[in-house]
């Protein structure tokens, strides 16, 4: 394949779902969504690995196709090919082109974030599909819906400046914003300490990894299941991917720093696990699972930062951790669909037996297949001993084990009790609920304020000061002031007092 070609194709990838969203482009066109994945399929049947600089693009900017991208772009393209089935519309209503044009979009961003190369690429096709995903979570949705929206396009807007305002410390440090460059810059510059904070709160917003996490319960409890299943696959994974291509992984060690993220990611898998075992429908609860698993990513990170060598062998295996996290989080959706089809005597039992066990097995045994493909050789060096993910990896094993059980609990003895999957509920218990009081309350407070006590401050204050101007006493003083400056001789004194006491202050 020589170069034109090359371009072509890579280009093709983000740029044909942003032609067919246009809808006069896929007019004539059944399946829309599908064939916007056809030049993604092309370019994995080509096993060479290849890039390109385009220039007149975004500034200047890159794509390129990998090992580690080109697993990626798989399992984006399965689950897109999946999500497209599910959401396909049918007939020609206005509504579902509308849909049509928001999955198309959110395609394009996704692609296009796994290709690029450097932090514009990157950063350009993230805000694409994250306000993609959004419309997406919001149309045609109920109330649930809409509230989750909110306050995912609320956590996506902080995401994307505090990513700006990391894009302005790397442009400032180099010129070339290809991420090897970037790392290398970075690692030697006073701002290093900075850009990773703006890096960390803008992709842990986008990821919805704990205490940022707000959006993802409520995301998963009122989404629909095409666009739950693409829940783990679209923000999440991609929000976990920005992590490892922005950050310096063993170019940068800052040990404070990393032990206080890991003990974030501990602190992580507790309250994810607790609130989690608390939860009474499957589908808020794999928010939860995904919180836990997130938390062990979080605290990979964190020895990264400590350890050097660690952030080196992430920087080579962090793809495999988020297939394993894409591939657990995706395969419980369906499973949880499958129930009520099984209610309904459309699937047989031994189907539904057979996904539930796969699905919760993978969940349970998710920290030990990454901790395993992860390759850093703990056993042959003991200063990692000190490690927090080494030290606590059973831990984790233990809380998406009992995640899990109740996952598989929840769905074998409760059916009855559970709302219906189309239409659940949000998750009860959550931090938001919590904090959504505090700004109702707030918010009740201000507007008391606005409404009723600074008028009445304002009226007591006019009434004050009318009296006191009502005072004969102050008329007389007021009278005989304006008399006197009156008197040019006074007039002029003061004005040349007021000029020497400029100069001299000059």
């Amino acid at each position: 394949m020589n170069d034109i070609q090359s371009a072509f194709l890579l280009l093709s990838v983000p740029g044909l779902p942003l032609l067919l969203a246009l809808p006069a482009l896929r007019s004539h066109s059944s399946w829309p969504c599908h064939l916007a994945l056809l030049p993604a399929v092309m370019l994995l049947a080509v096993p060479a690995d290849f890039s390109i600089e385009v220039p007149w693009l975004l500034f200047g900017t890159g794509l390129g196709v990998g090992g580690a991208s080109r697993w990626l772009l798989a399992m984006s393209v399965v689950l897109w090919a999946v999500a497209a089935t599910l959401l396909r519309a049918p007939t020609g209503r206005s509504a579902e082109h509308r849909l049509t044009t928001f999955l198309l979009l959110t395609m394009a961003g996704n692609l296009g974030v796994i290709l690029a190369t450097d932090l514009v690429g990157f950063f350009t096709f993230s805000a694409l599909m994250g306000y993609g995903f959004y419309a997406l979570l919001v149309d045609g949705g109920d109330e649930a819906a809409r509230r989750a929206g909110r306050v995912y396009l609320g956590f996506l807007v902080v995401a994307d400046l505090a990513l700006f305002d990391a894009l302005m410390i790397a442009a400032a440090t180099t010129g070339d914003l290809g991420f090897e460059a970037v790392y290398h810059a970075i690692a030697r510059s006073p701002a290093s300490g900075l850009y990773l904070s703006m890096v960390l709160v803008g992709f842990a917003l986008k990821a919805g990894v704990w205490p940022l996490h707000f959006w993802l319960p409520l995301a998963f409890g009122s989404a629909r299941p095409a666009v739950a299943l693409l829940l783990g696959g679209v923000p999440v994974a991609m929000g976990l991917l920005g992590m490892v291509r922005w950050l310096p992984p063993g170019e940068l060690t800052l040990a404070g720093l990393g032990v206080g993220i890991q003990w974030l990611g501990l602190a992580a898998a507790i309250y994810g696990t607790v609130v989690g075992l608390m939860q009474s429908h499957p589908r808020t609860l794999l928010a939860y699972a995904g919180i836990v698993v997130t938390s062990l990513f979080v605290t990979i990170l964190g020895s990264g930062l400590e350890w050097p060598m660690i952030g080196s062998a992430i920087q080579g295996t962090a793809h495999l951790f988020i297939l394993t996290l894409v591939f657990a989080l995706a395969a419980l959706v369906p499973a949880s669909l499958l129930a009520d089809k099984a209610k309904a005597r459309l699937v047989p039992h031994s189907l539904l037996v057979t996904a539930h066990a796969a699905a919760a097995l993978l969940l349970a045994l998710s920290p030990v297949v990454i901790l395993s493909l992860t390759r850093i050789p703990a056993g042959d060096n003991p200063l990692f001993a000190g490690s927090m993910m080494v030290a606590l990896w059973p831990w984790w094993t233990l809380c998406t084990t009992l995640l899990a059980v109740r996952w598989l609990y929840m769905l074998s003895h409760r059916q009855k009790e559970l709302v219906s999957i189309l239409t659940p509920t949000i998750a009860p218990g959550d931090l938001w609920l919590i904090l959504e009081r505090w700004f109702s309350r707030g918010n009740h407070w201000v507007m008391s304020m606005g409404l009723q006590v600074l008028p009445r401050w304002r009226a007591s204050g006019l009434a004050v000061a009318g009296r006191l101007l009502r005072v004969r006493a102050w008329q007389k003083a007021l009278y005989a002031g304006e008399r006197s400056l009156q008197n040019w001789t006074l007039a002029v004194t003061l004005l040349l007092l007021l000029a020497i006491a400029i100069a001299l202050a000059g």
